[in-house]
């Protein structure tokens, strides 16, 4: 099975086109869609309605699951965290929140990551590849199927950079959000990015855009760059002026994600930055508490990073709101679990290669 190609990783359009090539009308691939996406069968000889040669076919080409194994931890606040094991390798975490009337899905794009952030579980597995349309597509399917429910919003904020991964990140929102099926509107959907200034503007220019959540933690260079390596190459300047294109473009507002650190980004100057830099634009600040299990290594150029008190974050919260910002804070979901980012994938892998570090310090 894990030879054949996924035929999750096909758009309507492209899977239209593979229609005509095997001889078929067109219409056949919006009711393969229908079978997938709406009926959620796993087995081409489900799909009642088509002939029994395209069955045999598409069955001799295609498989319809991207993962092998799925492993789940819940929380006493109902967070839960699944570890997938994919047919074409590695591992990959996807994370529940239940919000009231909400269900949100934190999905992956990426096994690993490459931009290493101090504060992140999944830079210490490093990159292992990206994720295929298909792994990412059924991330969303695999929860709702293993918890029976609705996801109501999806963040691109799992493992991963989704913005070095761009191509299988629109495809995967585009059959998503596929105005015939639509399994989960646009306006649901938000990307989050570490800052990568090239593929923000071109998120901008596509024809039917999603939300921007945009990793920020810092409001000065050098603060940026000591806990953020992709900040070496873009700059705090260079990341607002994709932010204004990014609105300018699409009229959405902007989400700042800011983990707090004590006395590392929370005094008043980093306030008053903070509120310069995220009025260039309609946006809402989340203050995120600092998930942190222990880590030997302290951050990069001896920085060490410690969760500022519930306290110390109400207070830096106020001086925003006295400044005008319009901030949130977070509640951290999942702390009786592996719930931050890389935390679960981490601890398996170092429970199979002990060699590795002996725990990590995530967001």
């Amino acid at each position: 099975m894990s030879n054949k190609e996924a035929i999750k990783n096909y758009t309507l359009a492209e899977l239209e086109a593979k229609m005509n090539e095997f001889g078929y009308p067109v219409y056949r691939a919006s009711q393969v869609f229908d079978w997938l996406y709406l009926k959620r069968v796993e087995s081409f000889s489900y799909m009642a309605n088509l002939p029994l040669e395209l069955k045999n076919k598409l069955d001799e080409i295609f498989r319809i699951p991207s993962f092998s194994k799925a492993d789940i931890q819940e929380s006493k606040d109902g967070t839960k965290k699944f570890l997938f094991s994919m047919y074409k390798g590695s591992q990959i975490e996807s994370v529940l929140i239940p919000e009231e009337k909400r269900m949100t899905l934190c999905v992956s794009s990426q096994a690993g990551c490459a931009l290493d952030c101090v504060f992140c579980a999944t830079g210490k597995l490093k990159l292992a590849r990206n994720l295929e349309t298909s792994e990412i597509i059924d991330q969303v399917l695999e929860v709702e199927k293993l918890t029976g429910n609705k996801i109501t919003n999806i963040v691109f904020m799992g493992m991963g950079e989704p913005l070095q991964n761009y191509e299988n990140l629109i495809k995967s929102i585009n059959i998503l959000a596929e105005p015939r099926f639509e399994l989960i509107g646009r306006r649901r959907i938000t990307v989050s990015t570490s800052g990568i200034v090239p593929k923000i503007m071109q998120l901008a220019d596509e024809p039917k855009p999603v939300k921007l959540a945009v990793s920020l933690h810092a409001t000065t260079d050098l603060k940026r760059q000591q806990i953020m390596p992709i900040a070496k190459k873009w700059n705090i300047r260079q990341l607002r002026e994709s932010i204004r294109y990014y609105y300018e473009k699409t009229h959405i507002p902007v989400t700042y994600e800011y983990i707090v650190f004590n006395n590392f980004n929370d005094g008043h100057e980093d306030a008053k930055r903070l509120a310069r830099f995220t009025q260039s634009v309609p946006s809402k600040v989340n203050l995120i508490p600092f998930h942190r299990i222990e880590y030997p290594e302290q951050g990069k150029d001896g920085i060490a990073l410690e969760p500022a008190t519930p306290g110390k974050i109400k207070e830096f919260a106020e001086m925003l709101r006295s400044l005008g910002v319009n901030v949130f804070i977070r509640t951290s979901s999942g702390l009786d679990i592996d719930a931050a980012c890389g935390q679960l994938a981490y601890s398996v892998v170092k429970k199979n290669f002990p060699f590795l570090p002996s725990a990590v310090t995530t967001d």
